[in-house]
């Protein structure tokens, strides 16, 4: 077979070219801020035509979420060995939500673009692979379950979307509202996953 017509060698150098535009637009939203930087000139610093890069990312934004979804996949995969090591449901969950905040604190310019694009984008795919966060969510849960922490009679897909959708509530409200602790919403969030909001002592 041509290697040309090699699907495997295509999908890795799609890879490569996603990879490289996302770094490159990385780069510049560094230097001159995420609002000002253009397509027009993510390409021209990519050196690929405009028309290459709308093939790949019909926005800026969905240049954006690519790469931080890159990142956050990155330190997941580095989190593999503290994740491990905890005990508990919560302790393992808290280890990765602590590492989002730290991440987060650090990038709050980006963070809304991103989310504004992921939540108006819930239910499409990319060719980011299947390590992600909410997939993190799905195998803890899962695991949780296993371990008798959590309810088993709904499916763990069912409760990390929910999880997932609760984890962005908190980010958005973060940065809507002046003078709160990203720490403290996302202690919040994982309280009311795990605890509900109904009152201990309310009527029967």
């Amino acid at each position: 077979m041509d290697q040309t017509d090699d699907p495997g060698r295509r999908a890795r150098k799609r890879l490569q070219m996603l990879d490289h535009l996302t770094r490159t637009a990385a780069s510049l939203f560094d230097a001159h801020g995420y609002e000002s930087v253009t397509m027009e000139q993510i390409a021209a610093e990519a050196d690929v035509a405009k028309r290459t890069l709308y093939n790949h990312f019909p926005t800026k934004e969905a240049v954006l979420a690519y790469w931080v979804d890159a990142e956050l996949e990155r330190d997941l995969a580095g989190l593999q060995d503290a994740v491990s090591r905890c005990k508990t449901f919560r302790d393992r969950v808290w280890c990765i939500l602590s590492a989002s905040a730290d991440w987060c604190e650090k990038h709050p310019t980006y963070l809304m673009a991103y989310l504004r694009h992921r939540l108006l984008n819930m239910a499409a795919t990319d060719d980011r692979r299947s390590g992600g966060i909410a997939s993190a969510w799905q195998q803890l849960i899962a695991g949780g379950q296993q371990a008798g922490e959590l309810d088993p009679s709904l499916p763990a897909d069912q409760l990390a979307t929910s999880f997932h959708h609760l984890y962005f509530g908190a980010l958005l409200r973060w940065l809507s509202v002046p003078g709160l602790s990203l720490s403290g919403e996302l202690q919040a969030m994982m309280d009311l996953f795990l605890n509900g909001a109904g009152a201990k002592d309310g009527p029967d």
